[in-house]
């Protein structure tokens, strides 16, 4: 069985308010817009060409001056935060399954367990997106499980991206 997979390009993440989500085909799946207008982060997830938000990723109050984030998507939802009590980047993650993270989420090089399955492995490398040919660049890959856990698998990608990414601001 092939896992589910989606592309994005790093240097949109980094540059850009509004970035591109690809399936394997090279097709634009989803887009992620940051949301200014909200109280804290906010990244809105919304379907390829449509205004139809499918999913959001929102900072919390996680309790003595530390960031949480919550991630959601349809009727899934949960919320993680790193575990200050480790000197290793560990986390906190409030969801109906048992989800531990494995690796460097830093750097998007990390895959994500429940015991001893894996639901979700997410890299970064020099990589052509399909169907986005001569455009060689540093990709983050998302392998997901299953085809109903895609959607809740980027939201939760994208929480800790901005968990890592705003807790020392």
């Amino acid at each position: 069985m092939i896992m589910p997979r989606l592309y994005i390009k790093a240097k949109d993440l980094e540059e850009s308010d509004v970035v591109k989500v690809f399936d394997d085909k090279g097709k634009e799946v989803y887009y992620l817009k940051d949301d200014f207008i909200a109280t804290g982060h906010r990244i809105k997830i919304f379907l390829a060409g449509t205004i139809s938000e499918c999913g959001y990723v929102q900072e919390k109050d996680g309790g003595n001056g530390r960031l949480k984030f919550e991630f959601a998507a349809r009727d899934k939802f949960g919320t993680v935060q790193r575990d200050w009590m480790s000197r290793f980047q560990k986390y906190d993650i409030a969801y109906d399954e048992d989800w531990v993270v494995k690796g460097d989420a830093v750097i998007w090089d990390y895959s994500v367990v429940t015991g001893s399955i894996e639901v979700m492995k997410v890299e970064s490398k020099p990589y052509i997106i399909p169907g986005q040919a001569l455009n060689m660049t540093d990709t983050y890959i998302i392998d997901v499980d299953s085809e109903s856990d895609v959607l809740i698998s980027l939201a939760f990608a994208f929480s800790l991206y901005a968990l890592n990414k705003y807790q020392y601001q």
